[in-house]
Parts: C-alpha cells; sequence; structure tokens
C-alpha cells in the first residue's frame, strides 16, 4: 500500500513537473512617459470584449487615469479566442504562432489594448498580450492578460514573453 502511494505521488510529480510555466507573449509599443488623463471608452461592447474592457478601465483607474467625456485619450480593448492548432500569416508575416508542443486541444487567448490622442490620432500606447492554455478559460486567463498588457504602459519595450506558474 505504502509502495502504491510512493509510485502515485511520483507521478504527480512527474507530470507536474512536465507542465512547465504559462508564457504570456507580449508585444508593446507609444510613447515613454505617459500621464494619466482623461479616457472614452469604445461603446457597444458585450460578452468577453465588456469583461476585458471592464478589466482595463478598472486597472487604468487605479492608476491615475480617468473614464470621462470629453476625453483626451480614446481607448480600444480587443478580444480574440481561437484554437491554437491554426496559425495565421500575412504574406511572410506570422500573425498568430501555433503552440511549440501540442499535448493537448489548446486554445489562444488575446487582448489588445490601443491608446490613441484624440486631438490629433496619435497612438499612445499599443499592446498585445497573449497565452496558449488546454484548461483555462478565457475568463480565467484576463486578469493576467490585462496586467502583462499594461504593465509598460509609458515605457513600451516592444516584443518580450512573461512566465508565471501554472
Amino acid at each position: 500500500m505504502t509502495f502504491m502511494r510512493s509510485v502515485g505521488f511520483g507521478l504527480i510529480l512527474l507530470l507536474a513537473g512536465c507542465a512547465g510555466p504559462i508564457e504570456t507573449r507580449v508585444d508593446s509599443s507609444g510613447a515613454n512617459a505617459v500621464q494619466p488623463a482623461k479616457i472614452l471608452l469604445q461603446s457597444d461592447v458585450s460578452g468577453p470584449g465588456a469583461e476585458a474592457q471592464m478589466l482595463v478601465s478598472k486597472a487604468l483607474t487605479s492608476a491615475g487615469f480617468q473614464i470621462a467625456e470629453p476625453s483626451d485619450f480614446s481607448l480600444h480593448v480587443s478580444v480574440s479566442d481561437r484554437p491554437a492548432d491554426l496559425s495565421l500569416s500575412a504574406g511572410k508575416n506570422v500573425l498568430a504562432l501555433t503552440p511549440q508542443s501540442k499535448t493537448c486541444a489548446a486554445r489562444e487567448y488575446r487582448l489588445g489594448i490601443t491608446m490613441m490622442r484624440i486631438t490629433d490620432g496619435t497612438l499612445v500606447y499599443r499592446a498585445h498580450a497573449a497565452e496558449f492554455h488546454c484548461k483555462q478559460t478565457l475568463q480565467q486567463a484576463l486578469p493576467f492578460l490585462v496586467d502583462a498588457a499594461l504593465k509598460d504602459l509609458g515605457a513600451p519595450r516592444g516584443g518580450y514573453t512573461v512566465k508565471r506558474p501554472r
């Protein structure tokens, strides 16, 4: 009996070790030193987009921004959920990757944030955060995607990967 428990525990540890961390791929661009200002949100959003917009606006108001009209910036939030075994490309440019290891029927969740100055259309900040998931839902992943996409607001770093435990 003790041997069976030891074997079972060993298998659990072995499988847990294979899972590895969740990798969030981030790509950001825009202006440096963005100051908190008034923001106008896109309207007529429903479903996961509405939840993502609420999480983004909550994070921005915590950072000193105000959701108000008239506004200095226009904020657009987008969300996508696709089967990860489909890759997307435009010519030689890969728009959506497939996961390196295919151990499950993974999905890719992607969050996009674009902030533009209303007066002249200048891009203030643009970020995309994406993750592959086998078991986690989009709603479970959204808070992490929002945090990753807004992490370098005011100091965009381009493309990079953030890892967190499963």
